[in-house]
Order: structure tokens, then sequence, then C-alpha cells
């Protein structure tokens, strides 16, 4: 479950520099900065949602930081 997330995480990363690129080759006015970013958008919601759906699911489980005191 772990690694999925971080490969949807680097997929969102990825898509973010492909839009940096296109952005900067096109000078801003290529279609294919909106797309990437619009694909960026929705992989960064759609993981959002299967994080929340994973925790209501008990396949993953939060946890915090342990104070260490002192």
């Amino acid at each position: 479950m772990k690694y999925l997330i971080i490969v949807a995480f680097l997929f969102i990363l990825f898509s973010l520099g492909q839009a940096l690129f296109y952005m900067v080759k096109g000078k801003g006015k290529s279609q294919n900065t909106v797309r990437f970013l619009t694909v960026r958008i929705i992989a960064s919601v759609v993981l959002f949602i299967f994080i929340l759906l994973a925790m209501k699911m008990g396949w993953v489980v939060p946890h915090g930081t342990k104070m260490v005191p002192g």
C-alpha cells in the first residue's frame, strides 16, 4: 500500500515537471501546460480520496510522532 502511494506521488511530481517543461518551452502559450496541470490536480484529488478511503478501510493506519521528554 505504501509503495502505491509513493508511485502515485511520483506520478504527480512527474506531471508537474512536464507542465513546467511545456510552460518554459512554449512560453506559457501551449495547451500541454494546461493539460498536465489538470492531470496533476486530478491525480492529487484521487490520491487524497484514496488515502482517506484506505484509512477508513483500515489498510493504512495513521500514527503520531512520539514526544521524547527532555
